[in-house]
C-alpha cells in the first residue's frame, strides 16, 4: 500500500515528528508490538514489526513537501486496507500539525 501525505514543515522537522510518533506508539502498544525495528538513513526509514501475530514492514521517505509511505500489509489484513490507510493518514497528519 502506497500512501502520500503532504506537509509544510522542513524535512528535519517532519522527520523529528515522525520519530516522536513512532516512539509514542511504541510505548503505547508495547505489549502488542514485538520485534519493532526502525532504521533511519537520512530521511528514509525502514520499519518492521510484529503485532497480534502479523508481521509487517514499511518504508518511509520524507521529502520537501511530501511523506511517502510504502506499507506491506499481510494478505489476511488486506480487506481492511482502506481503514488502515485512513488511520495512518489521520495519525500522521495530527502528528505533523
Amino acid at each position: 500500500m502506497n500512501i502520500q501525505i503532504e506537509h509544510t514543515l522542513s524535512k528535519q522537522e517532519a522527520k523529528s515528528r515522525i520519530e516522536k510518533l513512532i516512539q509514542y506508539y511504541k510505548n503505547k502498544y508495547s505489549s502488542d508490538l514485538k520485534n519493532l525495528t526502525v532504521h533511519w538513513a537520512d530521511y528514509k526509514a525502514h520499519i518492521a514489526f510484529t503485532a497480534k501475530g502479523y508481521t509487517s514492514s514499511s518504508h518511509i521517505e520524507i521529502g520537501e513537501n511530501i511523506i511517502n509511505i510504502n506499507l506491506k500489509i499481510p494478505i489476511l489484513l488486506q480487506a481492511f486496507g482502506q481503514k488502515i490507510r485512513s488511520i495512518i493518514v489521520n495519525t500522521i497528519k495530527q502528528g505533523l500539525y
